[in-house]
């Protein structure tokens, strides 16, 4: 008899997790407590034009995606996609909107003389910048050091905050200063040794060391949303099946007299009790939970604490709650210490604002493909803006084709770590749509009226992005081992384990295979 795997959570880690072991011969079941799978990859119709609502590309360095969908048949060709060349993008400050050093990693820069930088940094700035390679190689690292800090000690303080700050609040959502550096980079400081010096590390992990920054990336057309459809139907293809509207709420280890486990199946390893559109208990060999850490935790310890706000698409069982007070504790002998050895990793939310234009005055793609915003930037509330239909000529045709020649589509991003988010203050839905185009109009340079808006829609994300603490690499480390020397037939996955974004997702997926 094959083995009976059950997925708990239909983003993509969930996905990619079932897919995985419905290719290995298992019989497998994934839950996903809403409608439809895919978590933060999603897309959404803005007044006629299908857009993301969610990531809107991935990444290209170690080519993981790339080979997954042409696995998929979703290989180079029309659906796969590049950002249209020779834009750039830029970096907005209280010293204006600048273009984005090429060749940096993650506001890095790689070349820290070049004009980019100069202008950038100012003269003293940059000499700074260059002189770290004076410093030994060890220079800076310590456990658990912030991105920020490390920056600073070893490029100075204007790098790491008119460079840095502002990538790392837009693509990680997190403030640079608590954010651990070997979490989001694990190879510099291997690589910085070998090199010598940072600037010498970026040139060398830059997977294309001259390209404008945001472009080595890929989407898909006309929207990500593809991905996690295709991943649903190979697993259905595989004999795989889908239980959607269906949450997990409880778990148990099997192979014990408790009413829960089906009478027909004593010696299950996992008996899982489910609700909502599919109710009952299921009986799994294998479980993999790939849900957000605290739902993960709360379903293991069974305390029925787990996060609460079902809105956000980007787990996949909802809340956890527990068997009852009833439940034998050697049942789940083995869960707490697992649960208990999940990191911390707290959410920050973010609200997307889409807009779609009529505005000539944007035809000349004034930020390029976009702009991150430095925080404490004054009169920009935003963190940072996409101009969408310049970055991906699929875009700007749908756009086109629907609002006529001189349509934009725009993507303005709020939420930094410890922000309120527009709308959840005392701003009504229309004042939101008036401060993205407020913040719009400043960061492009443009007055962009109402009188030009075509469509506005707005995304919450309350728990799609996690930050990545002090100390967080070391604990996933202990997890592991906790996890192997357990021997529980269980795992755990999602981007608070795998890192940020769709690559790091598929190469954890890869490494667990």
């Amino acid at each position: 008899m094959s083995t009976r795997v059950l997925v708990l959570g239909g983003g993509i880690a969930g996905l990619l997790a079932a897919r995985r072991h419905a290719r290995g011969g298992a019989r497998v079941t994934l839950v996903e407590r809403r409608e439809d799978v895919g978590g933060a990859v999603r897309g959404v119709d803005l007044g006629g034009v299908v857009v993301n609502a969610g990531a809107e590309a991935y990444g290209t360095g170690s080519g993981a995606v790339d080979a997954l969908l042409s696995d998929l048949g979703l290989g180079l060709g029309e659906r796969v996609v590049s950002p249209r060349a020779g834009l750039g993008s830029r970096v907005v400050s209280d010293a204006g909107a600048l273009v984005s050093p090429p060749g940096g990693l993650l506001g890095i820069p790689g070349d820290p003389l070049s004009r980019e930088v100069r202008a950038a940094l100012g003269t003293t700035g940059a000499l700074r910048a260059w002189a770290e390679r004076l410093l030994p190689a060890s220079f800076g690292f310590v456990d658990g050091v912030s991105f920020a800090e490390y920056v600073r000690r070893r490029m100075g303080a204007r790098v790491a905050e008119r460079l840095v700050a502002p990538i790392i609040g837009g693509v990680h959502s997190a403030d640079p200063h608590t954010l651990e550096l070997a979490s989001v980079l694990p190879r510099l400081e291997e690589t910085v040794r070998e090199t010598g010096s940072l600037a010498a590390a970026v040139r060398r992990l830059r997977p294309q060391p001259h390209a404008s920054a945001g472009t080595a990336v890929r989407a898909l057309d006309p929207t990500m949303a593809l991905l996690p459809g295709a991943l649903a139907d190979d697993l259905l293809s595989h004999g795989g099946t889908m239980l959607s509207g269906t949450r997990a709420v409880g778990v148990r280890r099997g192979g014990t007299d408790a009413a829960e486990i089906q009478p027909d199946d004593p010696d299950a390893a996992w008996q899982v009790r489910l609700e909502g559109a599919h109710t009952g208990t299921l009986a799994a060999d294998h479980l993999v939970i790939a849900t957000d850490p605290g739902t993960a935790r709360d379903l293991l310890l069974g305390n029925g604490a787990a996060e609460a706000d079902g809105s956000d698409a980007s787990t996949g069982t909802g809340t956890g709650v527990g068997t009852g007070a009833g439940a034998d504790a050697d049942a789940n002998y083995g869960l707490a210490e697992v649960a208990r050895a999940i990191p911390p990793s707290p959410a920050v939310a973010v609200r997307l604002v889409l807009l779609a234009l009529d505005a000539p005055e944007l035809d000349a793609f004034p930020s390029g493909t976009g702009a991150l915003v430095a925080p404490g930037t004054r009169g920009i509330r935003a963190k940072g803006l996409t101009h969408a239909s310049a970055k991906w000529e699929h875009v700007e045709r749908a756009a086109r084709e629907r609002f006529g020649p001189h349509a934009h589509v725009l993507r303005l991003s709020y939420g930094r770590p410890g922000e309120v988010l527009p709308g959840d203050d005392a701003l009504t839905d229309e004042q939101v749509t008036d401060l993205a185009l407020a913040d719009a109009s400043a960061i492009l340079g443009s007055a962009l009226t109402r009188e030009q808006l075509r469509a506005a829609r707005t995304v919450t994300w309350r728990r799609t992005m996690r930050q990545a603490r002090p100390g967080h690499r070391a604990a996933l480390e202990d997890l592991d081992r906790i996890l192997g020397s357990a021997g529980l037939p269980l795992e755990l996955t999602g981007a608070w384990r795998a890192g940020t974004g769709l690559d790091a997702l598929v190469r954890h997926d890869g490494r667990t295979s």
